[in-house]
């Protein structure tokens, strides 16, 4: 049975996004709902806290240093996770009828981010391309809520979630091109063996596609022809996303929320919105760095609270 810790961090109403960043040694991850952004770096344990004025919903090392904010409506770059916020002009989104949800990165440093209708209850949401210039493209739509975004080892399958109403689509992916084709349905969770419906997911060294289920309550991984291979229990319901990080990739981090769960449910889930860190026996692959330095269109600074720092650790 896989054991777990937990990241001695503030738990979440809506942990997402954990992303690791090597060149940093250290985890990111997001509180949607509080607004809030964490790192931790498990070599000294300490965790450190960003206030935000917008909603997180999504944080991406960058290859030049520092980080881009991805938030519900926009983005900004942060030189240092401590700098300040520099907003930066989003073409082509309409954020009236859709906002910004998971993203991840190919092997070129392009960003993928997908959106949701912004009540997440119709087929609105599309899925982007954001180039090192910042030109953004369209390339599926059709999304309710458009979810985790990974690749397999070679490069060549790109795993894309629509969470609502729960499928993980499987495409063809030229990464010379940074082009999708022949969408599939890799798992449908009408299915018997599935859990909940899918959120963030990420892909081991040998493959395997490990997804967060929400409602689910547990982290399961699928091999490469969709067969549920592990289901990994937690004692949280709403487990929302997964990462490799720490040293050779080997812990995997899970966040969790607790948002939407009654008084009864968070006594009975004491865990709900902490940050897990679980050994499961498969190393990660090394999480592409955002190509992207700045727009032609000059960013413009915008208030934000500094971080606070805590003692960390996992316990």
């Amino acid at each position: 049975m896989t054991t777990f810790a937990t990241v001695d961090a503030p738990a979440c109403v809506l942990g997402e996004g954990p992303i690791w960043s090597d060149r940093d040694d250290a985890l990111y991850w997001v509180d949607v709902v509080a607004k809030l952004i964490f790192r931790f770096r498990p070599s000294g344990g300490e965790v450190a806290i960003r206030e935000l004025p917008f909603a997180p919903s999504a944080i991406v090392p960058r290859k030049t240093g520092g980080l881009l904010l991805v938030t519900k409506k926009g983005m900004a770059i942060l030189d240092s996770f401590e700098g300040a916020l520099q907003s930066i002009a989003v073409p082509l989104i309409d954020f009236t009828r859709e906002v910004f949800n998971d993203a991840a990165c190919d092997q070129a440093g392009r960003l993928w981010i997908g959106t949701r209708d912004i009540n997440a209850r119709e087929a609105k949401g599309r899925l982007y391309r954001i180039d090192a210039d910042f030109d953004v493209t369209v390339h599926a739509e059709g999304l309710v809520i458009s979810n985790g975004i990974a690749w397999s080892p070679d490069g060549r399958t790109m795993y894309h979630v629509d969470s609502r109403p729960g499928r993980i689509d499987a495409y063809d992916y030229d990464p010379d091109r940074g082009a999708i084709s022949a969408r599939r349905v890799f798992l449908d969770y009408d299915q018997p063996g599935t859990a909940g419906h899918p959120d963030g997911c990420t892909v081991d060294a040998e493959g395997g596609l490990w997804v967060a289920e929400v409602e689910g309550a547990r982290l399961a991984r699928y091999t490469p022809d969709g067969r549920l291979d592990r289901e990994v229990p937690l004692p949280v319901s709403k487990p929302t996303s997964v990462m490799f990080g720490g040293p050779g990739l080997r812990t995997l981090f899970a966040t969790s929320m607790q948002f939407r769960l009654s008084q009864s449910e968070l006594a009975e889930q004491h865990l709900a919105g902490r940050l897990f860190a679980l050994d499961v026996g498969v190393a990660g692959l090394p999480e592409p760095l955002f190509a992207g330095t700045r727009p032609a269109v000059p960013a413009v600074e915008i208030g934000a609270n500094a971080p606070r720092a805590t003692s960390g650790g996992t316990r």
